[in-house]
């Protein structure tokens, strides 16, 4: 979830560290053998990852996109407000390694090779001392040339594999990272001591891009390979740099406005069931929460539910609603919670599961009917079924909406169209511009400009639909 504090920023941007990168970082270190010297390697680690990090961040500044970032136990993640095109995707993913190969491995690597580098090799071992620059020197060439080069292996979810991604597609990427990371796996593994934990970890992706990659085949979405909390985008949103053909959303996160769309900030109040009697030994509103969200993503309903009845205080009312529906239930939960706060919920997991489950038509029709509230609610369900790729139903909802009254029908017209677009139907994306210029949408730089609508622009009859604007 994207609902997590920052615990400090950078350049503007908010950042998160998760408990388990300091613990990753230190057992990286554990045979250096002295806490000071370990100590030196954390910090290095530290900023390493975020000049990484930063990279990216920097570079989505740069294309007009706010990003936080968070930084966890298998390295860091960078979180955007919305899918770019992917030349720009491709760019902002190569940010971050090349980021820490100029600002730090480089520089790292000629001041260690120089003669002053040498000098200080010199007086670090005849001076029996552990704290200096020597170690940091070596910490700082080693961390940001070595991990940036094997970020750049074509192996998902690395840098390297999100590019593969691009330029490929998802699926036969996950084959090409199963087939090189076995490789890298038992490279590292038969090379050298010092290079275990690099074959472990390469094996783990292995797994990873093999469970993933048998979960498409049988038609089930897998999920991210590491789903991990982060501090909120500014703006709104979250999107990983590369993932599933980068940088997109990850799984249950709530998206940025559109541009020229509909606001979708959070409300001034959140309304919550009525918490129940305490349990004792029970678990706090707030962790049962993002557990029984996280249980969600997986797939394991009956894990969520049981969690529900565990949790001392109230949560979001889209909680249980999304447990019903995806257990069968109906969406009786999910419209009340909708009413309850025509925003949506904080973030994309309702609407995946209510999308897979084939009853978001049903939803917005029931939404429609209760007035001004179920409006601007069905509108919110739309944009949040395009956030998480499921355009078909992105497309229905938003047909259903623009007939309603209310509604605010140029700018569902185009959001359809770009939910047509990225279904695969081009010429019926083409249709919803038409319409969406008829009721009177006039951003010509938006349709020149909006990745979405690039199937579109390539239909023969896209000059005519353009000229109508000038």
């Amino acid at each position: 979830m994207v609902n997590a504090k920052a615990h400090f920023h950078v350049l503007g941007i908010p950042v998160r560290v998760e408990p388990f990168f300091w613990i990753a970082a230190v057992l990286l270190a554990y045979n250096l053998g002295d806490a000071r010297l370990i100590l030196m390697w954390v910090a290095v680690v530290l900023v390493s990852v975020l000049v990484h990090e930063l990279g990216h961040a920097v570079a989505l500044k740069v294309f007009g996109q706010s990003s936080a970032i968070v930084l966890h136990g298998f390295g860091g993640l960078t979180l955007s407000q919305r899918k770019l095109d992917r030349v720009r995707s491709i760019v902002v993913t190569l940010a971050g390694p090349f980021a820490a190969l100029a600002l730090l491995g480089i520089p790292a690597l000629l001041l260690r090779d120089s003669a002053y580098g040498l000098d200080l090799a010199l007086d670090y071992r005849l001076s029996d001392q552990v704290f200096g620059l020597w170690p940091v020197i070596v910490f700082v060439a080693y961390v940001n040339i070595w991990w940036s080069i094997a970020n750049l292996l074509p192996i998902r979810p690395l840098d390297g594999g999100n590019v593969l991604t691009e330029l490929i597609g998802i699926q036969p990427a996950r084959l090409v990272s199963i087939v090189v990371g076995t490789a890298a796996a038992v490279w590292a593994y038969t090379h050298t001591d010092a290079f275990r934990y690099a074959a472990f970890f390469a094996g783990f992706l292995v797994l990873i891009n093999l469970s993933e990659y048998r979960k498409a085949r049988q038609g089930v979405r897998a999920p991210s390979a590491f789903d991990v909390e982060g501090p909120s985008v500014p703006g709104g949103g979250g999107a990983r740099p590369g993932q599933d053909g980068g940088p997109s959303r990850p799984r249950g996160e709530r998206p940025a406005p559109r541009r020229g769309g509909r606001p979708t900030g959070p409300p001034a109040a959140r309304p919550a069931v009525a918490p129940g009697p305490e349990i004792p030994g029970g678990i706090d509103a707030s962790s049962g929460e993002s557990m029984a969200w996280n249980l969600l993503r997986r797939g394991d309903v009956p894990g969520a539910r049981r969690v529900l009845t565990r949790v001392n205080g109230a949560v979001s009312p889209f909680v249980p609603a999304t447990v019903a529906v995806a257990a069968g239930e109906g969406v009786d939960a999910l419209v009340d919670a909708y009413l309850a706060r025509p925003s949506g919920p904080a973030n994309l997991v309702p609407a995946s599961t209510v999308a897979d489950a084939g009853a978001a038509p049903e939803l917005a029709r029931r939404l429609l009917d209760a007035g001004a509230d179920g409006v601007e609610a069905a509108a919110g369900l739309q944009t949040h079924l395009h956030y998480a790729e499921r355009y078909r139903d992105a497309a229905a909802v938003g047909e259903l909406v623009h007939g309603a009254a209310g509604a605010s029908r140029a700018q569902v017209a185009f959001d359809t169209a770009c939910a047509w677009a990225r279904a695969g139907d081009a010429d019926r994306g083409l249709d919803w511009v038409s319409t969406a210029l008829d009721e009177g949408f006039h951003a010509p730089g938006l349709l020149e400009g909006e990745p979405d609508l690039e199937p579109v622009r390539a239909r023969p009859g896209w000059a005519a639909v353009r000229a109508r604007l000038g």
